[in-house]
């Protein structure tokens, strides 16, 4: 029996976290093995998911049935970031060098496809994707000493190249992990790094000018820093969760980075989750984080320790969501206080 049906033979999980919401996983049966490292929330009927060999997914019933989509010449692509508008529209993120990186579009539920963005520079690698309505933002490693950001007005269809993007340390870098390394709060654009130091970038959505935070209490190591970022709250408030790789079990780390603070910038550490968390999805000032060591909900107090099967990434839409995973793993979240 496939791990992914082992899942679905298993009873649901629940639990309650220390504010007294309720959190349900059920696992759902994805009808592929592939690692699943994107994961995009619509509604409560409406999903995408992404990942290696050039995988796409789409539920329009909640995740009862999963369609398996497959991108057109892009079966050696790993697609680590979805982002989904509707039923029908979506836009994927392949990683990789050069050529490698790419995104694609559709506007019919994945029948077809239009690629929108292929990076023709070797040194470039793409990241991460976020969008706030028809307005995008992309992220990819540094080149000439300076993360690249792109930007699209258009939801997807369109992408330039923005000027003067961050600048980075030596060795500083940002992880594809569940294509969450930039995020959008109300009038700020965020994008958090690793390797060197592990730190926020931020600026105005324009992407002008880019202010850093201090690095985190973090030992440098290329395996190492902030994963994952996304809205927190109300304004422009942040959630950051990250870790180490290579020692997946091993504490966390989280932060709260609060741009529009009176003192100015501020990224304020948070207790550490149990384990590196690669995902995090929030619902106002309720999240839930994941990791290859299990999935944890902060509820802006305390953390809350809620299973240890393995997801990558995770996305809320309101009070439901989804996590995705490795082997095809993939759980509906609900949400209920």
């Amino acid at each position: 029996m496939s791990p992914t049906r082992i899942l679905i033979a298993a009873a649901m999980l629940l639990a309650a976290n220390a504010a007294g919401a309720e959190v349900r996983i059920l696992p759902q049966d994805s009808g592929v093995e592939v690692r699943l490292r994107g994961i995009s929330a619509v509604s409560d009927d409406v999903a995408w998911a992404s990942g290696r060999e050039g995988t796409v997914l789409r539920t329009v019933d909640g995740g009862k049935h999963w369609q398996v989509i497959k991108v057109p010449d892009a079966d050696e692509l790993d697609f680590r970031d979805v982002e989904g508008f509707d039923a029908d529209t979506a836009v994927v993120l392949s990683i990789g060098p050069g050529e490698a990186s790419r995104v694609y579009r559709t506007e019919d539920g994945g029948r077809s496809w239009q690629l929108a963005l292929q990076n023709k520079d070797p040194r470039a690698f793409l990241d991460c994707m976020t969008f706030d309505d028809d307005q995008g933002w992309m992220m990819g490693d540094p080149v000439e000493g300076r993360f690249q950001i792109y930007g699209s007005n258009d939801a997807g269809r369109n992408w330039r190249l923005l000027p003067d993007g961050p600048k980075a340390d030596q060795d500083e870098a940002a992880f594809a992990a569940s294509g969450t390394c930039i995020a959008a709060g109300e009038g700020k654009l965020a994008v958090i790094t690793g390797g060197s130091r592990a730190r926020a970038h931020v600026a105005n959505r324009s992407g002008a000018p880019w202010l850093a935070t201090n690095a985190a209490g973090l030992s440098a190591a290329p395996s190492r820093g902030y994963f994952s970022a996304t809205a927190f709250g109300s304004g422009a408030r942040m959630l950051l969760v990250g870790g180490d790789y290579e020692h997946v079990e091993q504490a966390g780390i989280a932060a709260l980075l609060e741009p529009e603070d009176s003192s100015g910038l501020r990224l304020v550490e948070l207790p550490a989750p149990r384990a590196y968390r690669s995902g995090a999805g929030c619902n106002g000032g309720f999240c839930v984080v994941v990791g290859p060591a299990g999935v944890d909900s902060w509820n802006g107090k305390v953390w809350q320790a809620l299973s240890d099967i393995s997801y990558d990434a995770v996305d809320l839409s309101g009070n439901v969501g989804w996590a995705s995973g490795d082997g095809g793993r993939i759980a509906r979240i609900e949400v209920s206080e």
